[in-house]
């Protein structure tokens, strides 16, 4: 039998609904957390959050979301929870990390990979940990991101094993996937669009993982599209892997969401074309509620957290639609693709 293991517990994969594969409910940059200018009203902020679910994600099919938020970025276990409660949807949490420039707090820069994937498994099987205390509520995936070199976007050096990757995050890639192999479960990255000038940095996360026995077929390689690299994209299936297209109309490093959105539609077209219909998945990388000190000309308030959820159908299907794709073609991507991925067998 396949599961999502979902914040309140395992759910049948058949009753997933369309699935948002990279979504954040709660974020925010490590350390923001501390900030008396950021503290909120915790039943206030669900509300907030599960009225945009409410109107943007059932409308449109949507019955699963899985909250990308790493614990040093705002992974909140009894907020996920509130809004699951509140809207009815399928919450999957995950376990993992950010970038080694952005995340990782210093306590995990220390351990092994053991202990990372100890860490990693207790996360899936036993509950997460919150603000020192044990919770019931279990992840139902893990994340390994890399790239990011600072606050100013720029390529990665070279870094472990030749590879565009930090020693870090080399580890944290390791144990994800011993972890991930050891609990069955999905993997979903974040790679840094700066690194395609250097190299194909899915491919390296894919060679880590591949290094470790880890099956590629249960990997999404996550904003695998920025600037739409279609040979970069073709590189990461033939290795087995799945390509998640996401920030649909955010412009995230392009001029605007209508050149995004289009490079992306014609990318999509064109692996389809390919054969690789069955390894393509959507999401829209977006903030719900992102309870930030002060929005500054140096820290603006980002398209993520402005773009409405029911543009996925008011815009980018149509317009895939208008390019031949079917709603055979979609189903495949928006629900058989998650599912088979991220769901785990028990």
């Amino acid at each position: 039998m396949q599961i999502f293991r979902t914040v309140l517990g395992d759910v049948p994969a058949e009753e997933s609904g369309r699935i948002l594969t990279h979504e954040h409910l709660l974020y925010g940059y490590p350390g923001a957390e501390l900030d008396h200018r950021t503290a909120f009203d915790h039943p206030a902020a669900v509300e907030r959050v599960s009225r945009q679910v409410i109107d943007g994600m059932i409308p449109n099919g949507y019955n699963t979301l899985i909250d990308m938020t790493p614990a040093e970025v705002g992974r909140h276990p009894q907020f996920m929870v509130d809004v699951a409660k509140r809207t009815g949807i399928n919450v999957v949490a995950i376990t993992g990390f950010f970038p080694e420039r952005m995340g990782v707090p210093y306590y995990w820069r220390r351990q092994t990979i053991e202990e990372l994937t100890e860490f990693f498994v207790r996360d899936l099987t036993e509950g997460m940990v919150f603000a020192w205390q044990q919770t019931p509520y279990k992840a139902g995936a893990i994340k390994i991101a890399t790239g990011q070199e600072s606050v100013f976007p720029k390529p990665s050096p070279v870094g472990a094993y030749g590879r565009h990757v930090h020693e870090v995050e080399d580890r944290l890639i390791r144990a994800a996937g011993k972890a991930a192999m050891a609990t069955g479960c999905g993997i979903n990255t974040h790679i840094d669009p700066m690194d395609f000038e250097v190299t194909n940095p899915g491919r390296e996360q894919l060679e880590i993982l591949d290094e470790v026995g880890m099956d590629l077929s249960k990997v999404i390689i996550g904003h695998a599209f920025v600037p739409p690299q279609v040979n970069m994209m073709r590189e990461i299936l033939k290795m087995g892997a799945n390509v998640q297209l996401d920030h649909i109309g955010i412009p995230w490093r392009v001029g605007s969401a209508e050149e995004l959105d289009e490079a992306m539609a014609n990318a999509l077209i064109e692996l389809i074309e390919d054969g690789y219909l069955d390894r393509i998945v959507l999401s829209f990388d977006r903030w719900f509620f992102n309870p930030r000190a002060t929005v500054t000309e140096s820290d603006p308030q980002l398209e993520n957290e402005k773009v409405n959820l029911n543009y996925m159908f008011t815009s980018w299907v149509p317009r895939l639609k208008a390019k031949g794709v079917t709603d055979a073609q979609l189903d495949q991507i928006m629900i058989h693709n998650p599912r088979r991925i991220l769901s785990i067998a028990v």
